[in-house]
């Protein structure tokens, strides 16, 4: 009978196979430095222990603003880790005002429902604004939000700062002037009412006289409502008819930012005291210069390291997007593409990480990489674009972006109810 041997190298190999599983590749020395300088995340839903965050602490101990961006709006387990990074803040840091990128009157409604419980179940549903808000992940955060008002006496309040919705601004003015017996306050609301009614969902095709009719009103009816000694609310609510009236003079111009920072400001303004965590898009949160000045480099530019703006990226898995008529769908997220920063951060060990960009230092060899201009996935409401890289944008240094990244290597999409 003929007897089968093995070279000795085949009995190393079915050694090493046999003690350690299959023989894994050496990562490359940026994937070493990364995994270094990670802080791994063990959790992802609020309730559980807060240890794994802790790695923030450096960087939010002196802040007054967190703003805490998302890839795409529609990323469930991205919704879900900013709701317990809103608890960390709240239970760790004394953080103490939740804002959202949703109108303020909206928010207006939620704030009553978080602090007394009160407003009927259709309207508060309907509070969180955007169709990209009305999850059952952001419901759960603010259903977490009033529980924990109605056991603690410092409470969360809740704000809109966005400027793209006039009619729940109308209807809070509308009440205030029904209060107060204010007939030509009133009928001022009734022919702006009816000036925004002519341009529902047709804002790219309004003729000139209507944008000067509605910047002509709103002017109106704010000095009014100031003249009237209307509460401070009251006047924010006229106050964000303007900035809409602004947005549609001038589309093409970073309007809508600048009124998300102002609106930002006049928080901070109303409460000394305020510590507020921000929920907006990576676009918004964002705290470079460029032409658009966007809400983050509006607010560093105001506070410098008090602000602090942390990013999120994400890896493969489905998202939910929306039709220009509003039509729920789930998309895939493309994988990450070749010059992409997704690419590269998907090579580290933990599956969820935190990576402290002001920490990154001098850069290196191995970390170079980050301070190269590179693709990172960038998506809103809508994906309107058939180009293959259609998820991805920018091409700019990490570190010039944001303080922080979370990294997420798979999300499945957000679940409207």
């Amino acid at each position: 009978m003929r007897c089968f041997r093995l070279r000795p190298k085949w009995w190393v190999l079915l050694l090493l196979l046999a003690v350690g599983g299959p023989l894994r590749a050496q990562p490359s020395a940026e994937t070493a430095w990364l995994n270094q300088h990670i802080a791994p995340i063990e959790h992802l839903r609020a309730g559980r222990s807060l240890a794994d965050l802790r790695a923030l602490a450096p960087l939010v101990a002196g802040a007054r603003v967190v703003a805490l961006g998302e890839c795409t709006h529609g990323s469930r387990e991205v919704f879900q880790l900013k709701h317990r990074l809103l608890e960390y803040l709240v239970t760790e840091h004394g953080f103490n005002t939740f804002a959202i990128e949703a109108d303020y009157a909206f928010g207006q409604i939620l704030n009553e429902y978080v602090r007394t419980g009160q407003g009927d179940s259709l309207t508060v549903r309907h509070a969180p604004g955007y169709a990209v808000w009305k999850t059952t992940e952001v419901w759960d955060m603010i259903a977490w939000i009033r529980a924990y008002n109605q056991t603690h006496t410092t409470q969360i309040q809740y704000v809109g700062i966005d400027t793209q919705n006039p009619f729940p601004n109308l209807l809070m003015l509308k009440h205030f002037a029904e209060q107060r017996a204010d007939s030509a306050l009133k009928n001022q609301l009734f022919r702006l009412f009816d000036q925004h009614q002519l341009i529902k969902n047709k804002w790219e095709t309004i003729p000139p006289n209507t944008r000067r009719r509605i910047r002509q009103l709103s002017a109106q009816v704010e000095q009014r409502v100031r003249a009237a000694g209307a509460p401070a609310g009251i006047q924010q609510n006229a106050r964000v008819l303007s900035q809409l009236a602004d947005q549609l003079q001038a589309p093409a111009r970073p309007v809508r930012d600048q009124a998300m920072a102002a609106n930002t400001s006049w928080i901070l303004a109303q409460n000394p005291a305020a510590k507020v965590v921000l929920w907006a898009h990576n676009e918004h949160i964002r705290k470079n210069e460029d032409a658009q000045q966007r809400l983050g480099f509006q607010l560093r530019r105001e506070l410098g390291p008090a602000y602090v703006a942390v990013g999120f990226a994400t890896g493969t898995g489905t998202m939910s997007t929306y039709s220009p008529t509003g039509q729920h769908r789930i998309e895939p997220l493309q994988a990450p593409i070749p010059d992409s920063f997704e690419a590269r951060l998907n090579q580290a060990d933990p599956p969820v990480f935190l990576l402290n960009l002001r920490a990154v230092g001098v850069p290196t060899a191995a970390s170079r990489w980050l301070s190269r201009p590179q693709w990172f996935r960038l998506v809103g409401a809508r994906l309107t674009s058939a180009d293959p890289r259609r998820q991805f944008g920018w091409q700019q240094p990490l570190p010039t972006l944001f303080d922080a990244l979370i990294y997420l290597r798979q999300t499945s999409a957000s679940q409207p109810y």
